[in-house]
């Protein structure tokens, strides 16, 4: 998952009793597509994957066999894992010549602490082309690209080590293109915007903050696709550059 969030948030999996059937059914909660997969516990082999659409129900998995209930149940979850992602290909086309607006306020430059492939910590598949800027706490987020708000945490107020790695507030905004542009690190309660609302390119959305797994503050932004690989971004007024570590960069529309 997206820098992972609460399972229980974004979908239930539950196993339901429809005589003369068992059911596997798998609920989605959020305004995004979400790709399920079933995966061997014996060694990781991914053997089924399935699109769950937004706030949709799809049933995994029916049973009718002689076993009861309760031992194939055991012997499912001693054999099976499921892992799931936001966003899934067949809704996913991502728009590599869109031109961000950089996530902050007008008429001051602020510093990139860490971009693309940075050694600190974008270094993996979900993070290789993600940007760090060094804007302070309660300094204002503004969205870079247009979209549907689909997740909200503000309620985290701890910074540290890697034991925070999932408590860190963020706001996701689903694209036209189906990418996810996820925004990290704000402020206790430094949100302006709710699940489902419409957002347009430049409006304010939060305040950055010092939460999660962190050693000082700043803005993560990054945009990705399905199953939360990054996707390289690139903005207005720095059309084809990377923005470079250590160098001081302003808005331009």
């Amino acid at each position: 998952m997206d820098e992972p969030t609460h399972y229980k948030d974004d979908l239930s999996i539950d196993w339901k009793k429809s005589d003369p059937h068992l059911k596997l059914v798998a609920n989605n909660k959020l305004l995004t597509p979400i790709q399920i997969y079933f995966h061997s516990r014996k060694d990781s082999t991914e053997l089924k994957s399935f699109l769950l659409l937004p706030k949709d129900s799809l049933d995994l998995m029916t049973y009718s066999g002689k076993l009861p209930d309760s031992i194939f149940t055991s012997k499912f979850n001693d054999s099976i894992r499921i892992s799931y992602f936001w966003g899934h290909k067949s809704h996913i086309h991502p728009d590599l010549n869109y031109l961000y607006r950089l996530p902050f306020k007008r008429g001051k430059k602020y510093e990139v602490s860490q971009s693309f492939y940075g050694k600190a910590s974008h270094f993996d598949e979900k993070s290789k082309y993600a940007i760090d800027f060094q804007l302070n706490v309660g300094e204002p987020v503004y969205a870079a690209r247009e979209g549907v708000v689909i997740k909200v945490i503000d309620w985290f107020t701890k910074q540290g080590g890697k034991e925070l790695l999932n408590s860190a507030n963020r706001i996701v905004i689903l694209h036209s293109d189906g990418t996810l542009g996820s925004y990290v690190h704000l402020d206790y309660k430094g949100s302006f915007v709710k699940e489902g609302q419409l957002v347009r390119r430049g409006q304010k959305i939060g305040v950055s903050g010092l939460t999660g797994y962190t050693n000082g503050p700043h803005l993560h932004f990054v945009v990705r696709k399905e199953n939360d690989i990054a996707i390289p971004i690139y903005f207005k007024g720095y059309e084809g550059k990377i923005l470079k570590k250590g160098k001081r960069y302003k808005v331009v529309e």
